[in-house]
């Protein structure tokens, strides 16, 4: 068989295996350097989401703040139909509030939860804080069985008797030159104190239920610079206040 020849030659080694390029690796796996430049691309994306995101919650929470206070003022307003026209007078625009409470369930059983700002937990730290003006003083505003019990609630409101006094400070938790005490009833006001100034204003100026809030402490809703806090007025909007408070009530 000396004279066989094969009909073409044999490649072997690394000829054979694609004229002496280097495999390509196992699976396309990244390189160091491609996970580094990946890692670095997601960071600066979360970067420009996250403050959207922030904003989009607060605003969600500004709105569902506003929802309650709506919800609670047309509440008091089917009480007010059964009592000449009056709102509930609580003693003092402060917690506790537990005959109000207890008023309004009558009318809207499950209304208690309303009564709880989706900021409350914000407002949780400055209440509780006794640094505040006034200095001292203390307050709980989240919804907890125990602060249900005494009606202890995330908003202020603006049917009372007498300013809330703060005996830790030896003075009250808001000026009472400016936020002087009223009953509301379905069209205007009716002022308890004569001695100190009426100020005029229609329905769409009178604080009915307002956030939470204390001398030097941030309010609620908003970013930055731009907080403000959610007031139901006597015509049943909701807007949100920016400012100072004792220059807005009516």
């Amino acid at each position: 068989m000396s004279g066989f020849r094969p009909s073409g030659s044999v490649r072997t080694g690394a000829g054979a295996r694609g004229g002496g390029h280097n495999p390509v690796p196992a699976g396309g796996a990244f390189t160091l350097i491609e996970l580094l430049v990946v890692i670095a691309i997601i960071a600066v994306l979360a970067g420009l989401l996250m403050p959207g995101l922030a904003r989009a919650k607060s605003l969600a929470h500004e709105k569902s703040c506003a929802s309650n206070l709506r919800q609670v003022n047309l509440t008091l307003t089917m009480y007010a139909d059964d009592h000449a026209g009056f709102y509930p007078l609580e003693l003092t625009e402060h917690n506790p509030h537990s005959n109000l409470l207890g008023r309004l369930e009558a009318y809207q059983p499950g209304l208690v939860r309303a009564l709880y700002c989706p900021q409350a937990l914000f407002s949780e730290r400055y209440a509780r804080d006794p640094a505040y003006t006034p200095k001292g003083g203390t307050d709980s505003v989240i919804d907890t069985p125990t602060n249900r019990a005494v009606g202890n609630v995330s908003y202020l409101y603006w049917s009372f008797q007498t300013n809330k006094y703060c005996p830790e400070a030896g003075d009250y938790w808001r000026e009472i030159a400016n936020f002087i005490p009223r009953q509301i009833k379905v069209t205007d006001v009716v002022w308890l104190d004569a001695n100190k100034p009426q100020p005029e204003a229609g329905p769409a100026e009178r604080w009915v239920m307002s956030d939470f809030f204390r001398q030097g402490a941030p309010f609620p809703h908003g970013r930055l610079h731009a907080r403000g806090l959610n007031v139901v007025y006597l015509d049943g909007h909701v807007a949100l206040m920016r400012g100072r408070p004792r220059l807005s009530y009516r």
